[in-house]
């Protein structure tokens, strides 16, 4: 239990730099590492049983990209950083360089609508893509029915990134200034077109303050 503790990191408290000298501290979400406890003690059981000294993998049901120690970046060099408090999302390549960026407005701050804080992965693509709402209970109808050129989703299939070619601007305060999404990371379209053709279903995306 206690080596479990130590090596499971998903929904975790994480703090990183990223490549621009930024501090940034991020918890929640659904990537990371998790230890097969099950399987773990198993394996020392037997282990022990049979008088055995050698070194063994942890057997996991969920692994990430890198390793690091609690409390630290468990994900490779590649990956989307999605800045709140700044409005902007960055694509990083192996290599640690920018490779796409652009302003975007997210959630409106509601406690309802937010962009949530977290670690996920891509889980999907689209394109094009019909984005429906939740239905309203005194209409029966859903909130919204939206055509898109690009639907990129990391959690579920709900909030994610796409094309927004409603906004007149992206950045800035506008998501606080009644532009705000209900949870989605808008994009200008032709920025959403290019994150498509770039970005891959297991790729990370950090979203934070």
């Amino acid at each position: 239990d206690e080596l479990a503790a130590a090596c499971n990191t998903i929904g975790t408290q994480r703090t990183y730099t990223r490549p621009d000298g930024k501090s940034v501290t991020v918890v929640g979400g659904t990537y990371g590492w998790e230890v097969d406890k099950d399987s773990l003690l198993a394996l020392v059981k037997d282990g022990v049983a049979n008088g055995a000294a050698n070194t063994v993998d942890i057997p996991c049901t969920q692994t990430g990209d890198a390793y690091n120690g609690a409390g630290s970046q468990d994900w490779g060099p590649r990956y989307m950083d999605v800045d709140l408090s700044e409005q902007h999302a960055r694509f990083y390549d192996a290599s640690g360089a920018i490779i796409w960026e652009s302003d975007i407005i997210t959630g409106k701050p509601d406690g309802e609508h937010d962009t949530p804080e977290a670690v996920y992965v891509i889980n999907g693509k689209e394109s094009p893509s019909k984005l429906i709402g939740q239905m309203k209970p005194e209409t029966g109808e859903p909130e919204y029915q939206t055509e898109v050129k690009a639907w990129m989703p990391f959690v579920d299939n709900y909030i994610g990134f796409h094309d927004a070619d409603w906004q007149p601007a992206f950045g800035d305060s506008r998501y606080k200034s009644g532009y705000g999404s209900h949870g989605c990371v808008n994009l200008p379209p032709e920025k959403a077109v290019e994150l498509y053709d770039l970005i891959k279903v297991g790729d990370v995306v950090v979203s934070h303050w």
